[in-house]
């Protein structure tokens, strides 16, 4: 027979036990280390990358933003615009680089859409420019950030 506990032992021994599961589940989330990628053009980047335009970037009419990186160092960039225009950038350079804990990629050229003065009119076709964007290795795969301050990231598409 099953003992039955009835009253505060039992409701107290559930409290530890479910406090115990908390503390040791968010160790295992928050405390881990992430995988350090090396080298200038890390396997983890080589793929394809998809824009998730959200609230910070929904404004500048985007319909979709990919890129496809490859192992080479070179990527290509294909934008789609709400109201149907297409604009393409191919064989554009990439690297990676680690300082620390914290990673970077550099893109030789990134059409850049998300400042007035490089949208806003229809024959606008987005600005090339050079950038430095964070890399976020706190989920299962990393994203690149456009900006600590945006909710827009790439994620690479499986």
């Amino acid at each position: 027979m099953i003992p039955i506990y009835r009253g505060n032992t039992y409701m107290m021994t559930k409290q530890i036990v479910l406090v115990s599961i908390l503390i040791f589940g968010g160790c295992l989330s928050g405390c881990r280390k992430h995988k350090a990628l090396s080298g200038a053009h890390p396997a983890e980047f080589v793929g394809k990358w998809q824009l998730l335009i959200r609230s910070s970037c929904d404004q500048y009419s985007l319909r979709s933003d990919t890129m496809v990186i490859r192992s080479d160092g070179t990527f290509d960039q294909a934008v789609a615009t709400k109201d149907g225009h297409s604009i393409s950038q191919n064989g554009q350079h990439w690297q990676y680089f680690l300082d620390k804990d914290r990673g970077d990629i550099s893109l030789e050229k990134r059409l850049e859409f998300f400042t007035p003065e490089h949208f806003g009119n229809k024959t606008d076709e987005g600005h090339a420019v050079s950038e430095m964007l964070i890399v976020d290795h706190g989920g299962a795969s990393p994203v690149i950030v456009l900006n600590p301050d945006s909710d827009c990231v790439y994620v690479k598409a499986e």
